[in-house]
């Protein structure tokens, strides 16, 4: 039987050293280096790409890290557009509403979590490219490129979002967990893709039963 995956592990280790950059980003933006802040940014950003590289290149995905991956880029984007706020480079009510929409966003995933009864992400598509703008949004405030166009579009963007993943993640029926590549490696009858729900089921049933 394979070990299971530490939560200890190299891809979560990129996502945690992602908060090393927000230390510096203040003193950027404290003393007026707004081409550092955006480095620091992009960096932040970078990091973010390349933990999913390192799971995937040392077989250590966990539902832990994808959770962990999701509370980063809330953490360490949404720290930013405050620390931008706070020195008065971008507009606050924007910001105020963009902060109170992820906490209800944050919220709902906690729901979700609790319906499926385990550790899980709920993935949304949409929130994943709101992140991803988020990142680029810290970057324009740095570098006052057109600052209320753009943050008053994600928060419009970020409204129908959330109200639109509450509902899913609210009422919808909660898919079951993934069969692992650990459990595939176990059982002849190939991966689980391929097998009916009935299988997968029985699958899950021995592995869980395994010693």
């Amino acid at each position: 039987m394979a070990a299971k995956v530490s939560n200890l592990n190299p891809a979560n280790a990129v996502t945690a050293s992602r908060f090393l950059t927000l230390p510096p980003f203040v003193w950027a933006i404290d003393g007026g280096h707004y081409q550092v802040a955006t480095l620091l940014l992009l960096l932040c950003g970078v990091l973010d790409l390349f933990d999913g590289a390192v799971a995937r290149l040392f077989k250590c995905q966990t539902a832990f890290g994808e959770v962990f991956d999701a509370i980063a880029d809330g953490l360490c984007y949404g720290f930013a557009i405050v620390v931008l706020t706070a020195y008065g480079l971008v507009p606050w009510l924007a910001v105020t509403l963009i902060v109170i929409l992820g906490v209800i966003n944050a919220g709902f995933r906690w729901l979700y979590a609790r319906r499926a009864g385990r550790t899980t992400n709920y993935q949304s598509h949409a929130m994943e490219r709101l992140v991803a703008y988020a990142a680029f949004l810290g970057g324009f405030g740095t570098l006052g490129f057109g600052v209320d166009y753009f943050y008053w579009t994600f928060t419009g963007m970020l409204f129908v979002v959330v109200v639109h993943d509450a509902k899913r993640m609210a009422l919808d029926p909660v898919p079951p967990a993934k069969v692992t590549a650990t459990e595939d490696e176990r059982d002849p009858a190939g991966p689980a893709i391929d097998r009916p729900a009935e299988r997968r089921d029985e699958v899950a049933r021995t592995a869980e039963a395994a010693p």
